[in-house]
């Protein structure tokens, strides 16, 4: 697994490099330049978001790494790539509904320039992250969920950095006591799956890892 990156913001060279992969994304989808620029700037505002410690640009940069490491094993790159940029699009830790929200935007922006076939691809994607559940049974959702939670399987420090992000976006909906809690509740579902990674690959290599940082952190509270 390529290093993961949890900080609050990225450098002006990462921030370029990103831009870069938007627009070319867009230019592949057929969408005029003008209208990639506008919506990378409003993805961009979404994702730098003061609220945003965790599920920011570093989350989509880390994503996109992975996406490159196993690209061969993907089916449909682009729409993958779209779901990518859109699956935290919409991240509020008051609500409950942040990955329909997400799709409905993705949706509602990019019918002009697919067909119903991809936008339902894009869809399905993004929202087997809500429970993280395949709501399709194919390799590229298993890889795509895969790639979302590859942070449980990070070196310890960087669980711990992760972990604490996840706290301070939602300290402004929850006191730490009620907070404590749901997450023991969210560790303790992950550790009673049968699997966590649903990709052989990622089973394989990191299931264990994820664990073992899963009742760490459990152990700690």
């Amino acid at each position: 697994m390529m290093d993961l990156l949890v900080q609050k913001g990225l450098n002006v060279e990462q921030e370029a490099v990103l831009k870069a992969r938007f627009i070319a994304l867009c230019q592949a989808l057929e969408l005029p330049n003008h209208q990639a620029e506008i919506y990378y700037q409003d993805l961009y505002d979404l994702y730098t978001n003061p609220n945003r410690h965790y599920h920011n640009l570093a989350h989509i940069l880390n994503f996109l790494n992975l996406f490159d490491q196993y690209k061969t094993s993907i089916e449909q790159a682009l729409l993958f790539e779209l779901a990518i940029w859109y699956h935290d699009a919409i991240y509020n830790a008051k609500a409950k509904d942040n990955e329909l929200q997400s799709a409905i935007l993705a949706q509602k922006l990019f019918e002009e320039y697919l067909d119903e076939m991809s936008l339902s691809y894009v869809n399905a994607l993004i929202m087997s992250t809500e429970g993280h559940f395949p709501r399709l049974e194919n390799q590229d959702t298993y890889l795509f969920l895969d790639f979302d939670l590859s942070i449980l399987a990070a070196a310890p420090s960087v669980y711990n950095l992760y972990s604490e992000a996840i706290w301070q976006e939602y300290k402004i909906a929850y006191i730490k006591v009620l907070y404590k809690i749901g997450r023991k509740k969210v560790l303790k579902n992950f550790l009673a799956r049968e699997k966590i990674y649903f990709s052989p690959v990622f089973h394989e290599k990191y299931e264990a890892k994820a664990r073992q940082n899963i009742a760490l952190e459990l152990n700690g509270k």
